[in-house]
């Protein structure tokens, strides 16, 4: 989804405890295997940054703009929003690979990556 679409100041709500909704629409993209999402935090010399990975394969289209957050559900239902409204913004990556003879199909694998006080914030969708 488009982040103007999103109310301002999400991750600091998170931060303050503050429960955070997402009311707009988003595009859904279909996927392959099991994409796997990971959450690091780490001590910077300014205090805590959290590093988020998310990985997957699809075929499906991938929105083109600069201003794009991720929101990913877990197996549980719980949904989580990998970026918010402000900067800093996912920046995603795409390799694109040919099938193989034994059968695996051309796919593209995309690695989305944030990092921020607070990169993967749970919502309710």
């Amino acid at each position: 989804m488009h982040a103007s679409l999103l109310s301002p100041g999400m991750m600091y709500k998170h931060l303050a405890g503050i429960p955070v909704a997402v009311m707009a629409a988003g595009t859904r993209v279909s996927f392959f295997g099991e994409p796997t999402c990971q959450a690091v935090e780490e001590d910077d010399n300014n205090g805590n940054v959290e590093k988020t990975t998310f990985t997957f394969c699809t075929n499906d289209e991938l929105p083109s703009s600069e201003n794009v957050v991720w929101a990913v559900q877990q197996a549980s239902g719980q949904w989580w929003l990998i970026g918010c409204r402000e900067r800093p913004r996912p920046v995603m990556k795409v390799t694109s690979t040919t099938g193989t003879t034994n059968g695996d199909p051309a796919v593209k694998t995309v690695e989305i990556s944030h990092q921020a006080r607070k990169s993967l914030i749970p919502v309710a969708l």
